[in-house]
């Protein structure tokens, strides 16, 4: 049987390393608060022309990252930066813009539709993905993106 001095020794120990290894949780919510007015990094492929290669982080450049799932097999996925001369992003920025305590924008799904043929044949339809933490355009499969973005973004260090 342990001796007090000893519980109250031990007891300390586990303490002190609990508040030193622990980090005040933030939820999902507060990180895209933390996060709304600064340049975040985005997933990009290392070589466009050859996902095959793998994905990297980019600088914290961009205000916004895409997410675009095939539109034919939602597990395969276009991952970038998001160039803001591109198109207009105004009325996308305002729904982030704005944050109301206890509520958050964690992404903005556009699903659209371009006609590049003569009017008689289909259009073709992507849907595209707007998210504004870092790393929150995930490299993964559509339903592990979406669940990925319910929680606050893991701090990544390179």
């Amino acid at each position: 049987m342990l001796n007090t001095p000893t519980v109250i020794l031990i007891s300390s120990l586990v303490l002190a390393s609990g508040y030193s290894v622990r980090s005040t949780a933030k939820n999902t919510v507060q990180d895209a608060h933390d996060q709304l007015t600064k340049s975040i990094r985005c997933w990009e492929p290392i070589d466009v022309n050859n996902p095959s290669k793998g994905y990297t982080m980019s600088e914290p450049i961009y205000e916004l990252c895409s997410y675009m799932p095939d539109p034919k097999d939602y597990n395969k996925y276009y991952v970038n930066g998001v160039q803001m001369d591109s198109d207009d992003y105004t009325n996308i920025l305002a729904m982030y813009g704005n944050p109301i305590p206890g509520h958050a924008v964690i992404n903005v799904c556009l699903q659209e539709a371009f006609q590049f043929h003569a009017a008689n044949h289909p259009s073709q339809v992507s849907l595209r993905c707007l998210c504004k933490r870092d790393g929150c355009n995930l490299p993964k499969g559509f339903t592990t993106f979406l669940d990925f973005n319910k929680l606050p973004m893991p701090e990544v260090f390179y």
